[in-house]
């Protein structure tokens, strides 16, 4: 820590090679986002280069860096939070009271929706796609797909059983 307050490269890099990939790995649990996690986890070495000379003063290195790397990951986490609240402020929300934890979820549950989705045989995600994200009706659908409307009905009901047992296999991931 003496040779990191007084400027060491060396010192530096020894910790950087040594912690880079606790800290990675601790800022991936709460980003969720190989990208941001990376650009986050470099963030928090160049704040640790540029604060060095304060390392005498620190007791446990690691709870240090831990702390750094956890207040770096929420003030991010707030920063994309009011940057959204400020690119939606002209759209009316449901509930203005989210936490970053549920919008992680949410983003998970979205992209899980999408896998499956694009994994459906090309007629019920046809189907699927006309219904939910078009707005158009059974009747609608069938007439512009030529099919009867009970076997539009069949694809929509199978296609959400499938995004049922896919969201109940994502709750067990978060409950456990």
């Amino acid at each position: 820590m003496e040779e990191l307050a007084k400027g060491s490269r060396e010192a530096f890099r020894e910790l950087y090679m040594f912690y880079y990939p606790k800290v990675r790995y601790f800022i991936f649990g709460l980003l969720k986002c190989d990208e941001e996690t990376d650009d986050l986890t470099q963030e928090v070495f160049i704040k640790l280069w540029t604060n060095r000379e304060r390392f005498n003063e620190v007791n446990s290195f690691g709870s240090y860096l831990y702390v750094l790397a956890k207040h770096t990951s929420l003030n991010f986490i707030e920063y994309k939070q009011i940057r959204s609240d400020n690119l939606n402020k002209q759209r009316p929300t449901e509930d203005d009271s989210t936490t970053p934890y549920e919008e992680l979820v949410a983003r998970d549950l979205q992209l899980l929706v999408d896998m499956v989705v694009e994994n459906m045989p090309v007629q019920r995600r046809k189907i699927y796609r006309l219904s939910r994200e078009s707005g158009m009706s059974n009747a609608d659908i069938a007439e512009q797909l030529n099919l009867s409307k009970k076997t539009v009905e069949n694809h929509l009901n199978m296609a959400l059983k499938e995004l049922k047992n896919a969201m109940s296999l994502l709750l067990i991931l978060y409950l456990c």
